[in-house]
């Protein structure tokens, strides 16, 4: 039989006030080493420190304690971090909640959390992961979060309007995937007493500043053209319009040119345009993005979104993203694949398929036309 040393960290938190009240956190680890370190409590990847009343929460520990003094007015969704690890490339994905009814957080050797028992904590592994991840197989961690767990998302902040960890969840999609209908109505179906608390507050604040949603025109913003003179993007007064948000150094977005340029050469005639929007940084902007767009001879409009200013305020972040507009300049769709774009483009204007023809055309590889 192997015996084991199990190290258990362990978190009192006194005082369990709400608005602004201090308390004080006691805590030590269980270990027969002798560790001195500092832990901390930190934001996740995709959660900005504007969220946080205690932005970060470090904690020295000298023989195996510790104590640190802070306030809690909602309940904060963390994730630890070691001193000693910061220089490792080590990252580490587990979260927990601390609210005002926490007492203990245990975490095991390799102090990934075991046990937090704070109200906003225990709703977290005994509700939201089995309804939000019931079927999937992977081990849960934040970041398994995706597309096809938003609607689950939103049907249990329906059944849950008083739950913070569904609106920390919400935080963190809209921060990786931007601004969707189905994050606003979600972000809508919460309860008045979360409405009147200062997180929501914080995030309705950043939708309401959202410029593109569906339903509304494209918004009129001045951009770098391609020779870097300020310009003021027009939407042309054609049946569809692709507005692409890239940069030249993303190899998604390289990859799936070829399929835009094939769209666009077949359909331009019949009304279909694409304006490109670069995100890149100053320094990239003449040893790469004015080259790709001659070496990848894309013969659209192309516009700079120097270091990506507007993007950011509008929480584009992942790349490509794109956004397809009708013939008022209204936003449609968000994201549209290539061989969906296709499939509209034929009932509209009911003539063949261009990627049914590609086996007439040998000088285009078929890998241009599969979907990645």
């Amino acid at each position: 039989m192997i015996n084991k040393t199990i190290t258990i960290f362990t978190l009192f938190i006194s005082g369990l006030i709400y608005s602004q009240v201090k308390i004080t956190v006691h805590g030590n680890i269980e270990t027969k080493e002798n560790i001195n370190d500092t832990i901390s409590f930190i934001p996740g990847l995709f959660l900005d420190d504007k969220y946080y009343e205690n932005q970060l929460l470090s904690i020295p520990i000298i023989k195996n304690e510790f104590h640190l003094n802070l306030s809690i007015d909602y309940p904060q969704m963390y994730v630890v971090g070691l001193n000693s690890e910061k220089n490792s490339g080590k990252l580490r994905f587990d979260c927990c909640f601390i609210d005002n009814t926490t007492t203990l957080i245990s975490l095991d050797s390799n102090f990934r959390i075991k046990k937090s028992n704070g109200n906003t904590n225990k709703e977290f592994l005994n509700r939201f992961i089995p309804y939000i991840f019931k079927g999937k197989k992977e081990n849960f961690h934040f970041y398994n979060f995706d597309e096809s767990l938003d609607e689950r998302l939103f049907n249990y902040i329906k059944e849950n309007p008083d739950s913070y960890v569904a609106l920390w969840f919400l935080i963190g999609r809209f921060n990786k995937e931007g601004y969707t209908e189905l994050y606003n109505k979600s972000l809508q179906s919460f309860s008045q007493k979360i409405k009147n608390d200062i997180l929501w507050k914080k995030i309705n604040e950043e939708f309401l500043d959202i410029e593109i949603r569906e339903g509304l025109e494209f918004p009129e913003i001045v951009l770098k053209n391609i020779n870097l003179k300020f310009e003021t993007l027009q939407i042309p007064e054609t049946e569809y319009t692709l507005i692409d948000f890239w940069f030249s150094r993303c190899r998604p977005c390289l990859e799936e040119m070829p399929k835009w340029i094939a769209l666009y050469e077949r359909y331009n005639s019949n009304g279909l345009n694409i304006i490109s929007i670069s995100t890149d940084k100053t320094e990239n902007v003449k040893t790469y993005w004015q080259k790709r767009v001659i070496e990848k001879k894309i013969p659209w409009k192309n516009y700079l979104d120097e270091n990506g200013v507007f993007a950011s305020k509008e929480k584009i972040f992942s790349f490509p993203t794109n956004y397809l507009l009708n013939n008022k300049g209204e936003v449609i769709q968000k994201n549209i694949a290539p061989e969906e774009l296709e499939k509209l483009l034929i009932n509209s204007y009911k003539i063949k398929t261009y990627f049914d023809d590609y086996v007439r055309q040998p000088q285009v590889p078929i890998s241009v036309f599969k979907k990645d």
